[in-house]
Order: structure tokens, then C-alpha cells, then sequence
């Protein structure tokens, strides 16, 4: 265990075999909802924006692709929906774990309820282990936190926790708003170029409804997702400030950790998930990023313990 005064543990903690245990399954639950997800997409995008793109061609067909676009819906909110959200929360409740044993953090029951049942997390585990290996799962923070204080340590690991998800999710809603508008825009144009009548436009556009509600329900949750997320980063970055100045002594600053991670644990809970191709797409360079910060923030700990040398 690392001197209290110089450094922490977090670094050996994290890649120990109980808290990569927890890691794979958080990242199988995680998988699961995101396969919810991607049938959400088909369902609620790419077969609409077919059945769109078809009535333009056959008219007689606009009935029954408007029927199925209103079966969609009702799958999509009392089924899918409701699927994906009970994963998304028991694999909080598992990330939660694995923060507690790693930040040496309370475990906040009026917050997050009771942990997840052994059998549960080591079923999910196991079913991750069939396929793939820990290399994803390692140094989940940043390695350089470990040279600093543990109550100093527990704001670099999540206040760059919150700006990670914060980045991720600005990102996503611009693609969707993005990609919305372009279908839209091709079947508006594709109705100017058939020449249709204001109905039968209506009845063209009408199975394009769930493209809206999805895109606009999405670009909302995330945006709103990313400015809770930014508000927690200011004040994580004032607690540095106060830490660093000699304001925030180890108890006070772990006392605002258990805050931060409660409201890091409502996001995890509560917010909805990100394409999974984008996580892969941005991985590498939001981890540079993260790491990055994580030095500079070890930096500012060592220039401010210089000076007070």
C-alpha cells in the first residue's frame, strides 16, 4: 500500500483480479444494452427511413409501412426501452463497486440502493471471459494519479471520469442531429422531385416519425446529459483548487468525493447509452486526452508541494 503522504494504491487496485472481475461485468452488461440499442436503431431509423423511401415508389404501400412505423414505437418504449434501462442500472450499480474498492470510497446505500448479487456480477463476468480478454479493462484510470495523495488521487480519477462521458456525449448528439437531418432532407426532396400533393406528402413523411422522435429525444437526454456532467467538472475543478490551496484537508475532500461519485452513479443510472462505435472510434484519443490531464493536474500537485517545501 502506497504512503498516504507521496501516493496510492489506485494503480495496483485497479487491476487486481476482484476489480477486473467487476470490470468485465460492467463492460457484458454494458454490451447487452448496447445490442438493445443497435435493434432500437434498426428499428426505429433504418426501417422507417426504408419504408419512407419505398412509398415514394409504391404508393399503395404507405398504409402498412405507417401501421408498422406505429408498431415500432410502441416496441421500442414498453419493450426495448425498458430492457435497457434495468441493464444500464445494474451495471452502474457494478461501476459503483469497482470506483468504491478502487477511490476507497464508502458505499452510499441511500444512493445506489444494494450492491449487485455476487452471482449476478460473477455470471456476467464469466460470460465476457468467453470472448475476450482484460486488456481493455486495465489502468481504467489514469497511472499518474497514483503518485499523488489518495484525497488529491479520487478528484483527478473523477473529475477526468466526467469529462470523458461529457466529451462522448456532446459528440453523439451532433452525429444524430446530423444523420436525422439528412434523412429528412432526402425524403423531402425525394417528395419535391415526385411532385407530391400535401397529403400524400404528409403520408410519405408519416413513417419517418419515430427518425424525429428518436433523434430529437436523443440530442436532448445527451446534451442535457453533458451539461450536469460540465457543472460537476467546475466544481471538481474548485475542490482541486481549495485542495491544492490547503482549504480541503483529506477528510473534507473525501467527504465531496462521496458527492461527486453520487452524482457520477446517477449518471450511469440514469443516462442514456452512447453507440457503441463511437466509444471505439473515439476511444483512443479521449484516453490521450485523459491521460494528459491526469499529468498536468499531477503537475500542479507537485509545483504546489515545491513551493511549500
Amino acid at each position: 500500500m502506497a504512503d498516504a503522504m507521496t501516493g496510492n494504491a489506485i494503480p495496483t487496485l485497479q487491476n487486481e483480479e476482484p476489480q477486473l472481475k467487476l470490470m468485465r461485468a460492467r463492460s457484458r452488461m454494458y454490451a447487452l444494452a448496447s445490442r438493445i440499442l443497435v435493434a432500437q436503431l434498426i428499428l426505429t431509423l433504418l426501417i422507417p427511413a426504408l419504408g419512407a423511401i419505398l412509398v415514394l415508389f409504391i404508393p399503395s404501400a404507405r398504409a402498412p409501412i405507417a401501421a408498422l412505423a406505429l408498431l415500432i414505437t410502441a416496441l421500442d418504449v414498453l419493450v426495448l426501452d425498458r430492457r435497457q434501462k434495468l441493464l444500464i442500472k445494474r451495471a452502474a450499480k457494478v461501476g459503483e463497486s469497482f470506483d468504491c474498492a478502487v477511490l476507497a470510497l464508502p458505499w452510499d446505500r441511500f444512493n445506489a440502493g444494494d450492491p449487485l448479487e455476487i452471482e449476478d456480477i460473477h455470471a456476467a463476468a464469466r460470460a465476457y471471459a468467453r470472448h475476450k480478454d482484460d486488456s481493455r479493462l486495465r489502468d481504467w484510470y489514469p497511472v499518474a494519479a497514483g503518485q499523488a495523495p489518495l484525497h488529491l488521487a479520487r478528484i483527478i480519477c473523477q473529475r477526468t471520469n466526467l469529462r470523458y462521458d461529457s466529451q462522448l456525449r456532446r459528440s453523439y448528439g451532433t452525429i444524430v442531429v446530423s444523420i436525422a437531418s439528412a434523412i429528412l432532407l432526402l425524403l423531402f426532396v425525394g417528395g419535391f422531385v415526385q411532385d407530391l400533393k400535401l397529403s400524400d406528402w404528409v403520408l410519405t413523411m408519416a413513417p419517418a416519425s419515430p427518425i424525429l422522435t428518436w433523434a430529437a429525444r436523443e440530442y436532448y437526454r445527451q446534451n442535457d446529459t453533458a451539461d450536469s456532467l460540465e457543472e460537476h467538472l467546475r466544481a471538481a475543478k474548485a475542490l482541486w483548487a481549495r485542495a491544492l490551496a490547503g482549504e480541503c484537508d483529506a477528510d473534507h475532500c473525501l467527504a465531496q468525493s462521496r458527492e461527486f461519485q453520487n452524482a457520477i452513479y446517477y449518471r450511469r443510472a440514469s443516462s442514456p447509452l452512447i453507440v457503441p462505435l463511437l466509444y471505439r472510434f473515439k476511444r483512443l484519443q479521449l484516453e490521450d486526452d485523459m491521460n494528459e490531464a491526469a499529468a498536468n493536474f499531477l503537475a500542479d500537485y507537485q509545483n504546489a508541494n515545491a513551493g511549500t517545501g
